[in-house]
């Protein structure tokens, strides 16, 4: 068996739990079931890889000439070394990255064109010096509005035809953002495996430079025009705030 099916099947636990916060919690701050809170607040390692598909749509996706970036960390870590990307993964864990680090030193898989960040991804994302990529997976923290925060600092460092990956797809604050790419024409859906991780490509270079109402999610789901009794409203609104100053 070679080292990438060795680390798809091998599913190697690098998550202490609940990775979003470093400190400890009580179970009762959380809203899940009263088991699955306490074993997340239990903090034993496990392994929140993604799916064995979307690895091996990784793999077969990038190469040694591709510039990429993952927020959160694991397994695809991994597949994003073994195929030698020019990789950066943002995770605020460094105990995830001493794991990931001591797994691939005794399996032998060099992580020489990784780049590891230890910070939070709203507070390396705005100021990072990663453009061009050609494939980005949003994998970090899922409460909200980070998904979205993610998705604002990375859509204009993508580069056109490049590939964005969304896990979990099926998390209220991660579908929102599905819902929003879904219909935007500066993306279209490539795959979607078990509605859990989606698969979008960038279709155009610039995709922030616009304005609410050039956005069919925005003006509504099925790109009606707004009603003009709402356009009506909204050039009174403006004139009134105009005409107050």
């Amino acid at each position: 068996m070679d080292l990438l099916e060795q680390v798809i099947t091998e599913k190697p636990r690098f998550h202490a739990s609940e990775t979003e916060i470093s400190r400890p919690f009580d179970a009762r701050e959380s809203y899940l079931s009263e088991s699955s809170a306490r074993n997340l607040a239990a903090g034993s390692l496990v392994c929140y890889g993604i799916g064995e598909d979307v690895l091996r749509f990784l793999a077969r996706s990038i190469g040694p000439s591709t510039r990429t970036l993952e927020t959160g960390a694991g397994c695809s870590t991994l597949i994003f070394a073994l195929k030698g990307a020019r990789h950066t993964v943002v995770t605020p864990s460094p105990e995830e990255i001493e794991r990931i680090r001591a797994y691939a030193g005794g399996k032998a898989i060099s992580l020489d064109t990784v780049q590891f960040i230890a910070k939070a991804s709203e507070e390396y994302l705005p100021f990072a010096d990663a453009t061009s990529l050609d494939l980005v997976l949003l994998d970090g923290k899922h409460a909200f509005p980070w998904p979205m925060v993610d998705f604002f600092f990375i859509a204009d460092r993508l580069k056109r035809d490049g590939l964005l990956l969304l896990d979990d797809a099926a998390m209220r604050s991660v579908s929102i953002l599905v819902d929003f790419l879904s219909v935007d024409p500066g993306w279209k859906k490539l795959e979607n495996f078990a509605d859990k991780t989606i698969v979008f490509m960038k279709t155009k270079e610039k995709v922030l430079d616009v304005a609410w109402h050039m956005q069919p999610w925005t003006v509504g789901s099925t790109g009606k025009s707004v009603p003009d009794d709402l356009v009506s409203r909204l050039w009174r609104e403006i004139g009134r705030m105009i005409g107050a100053k």
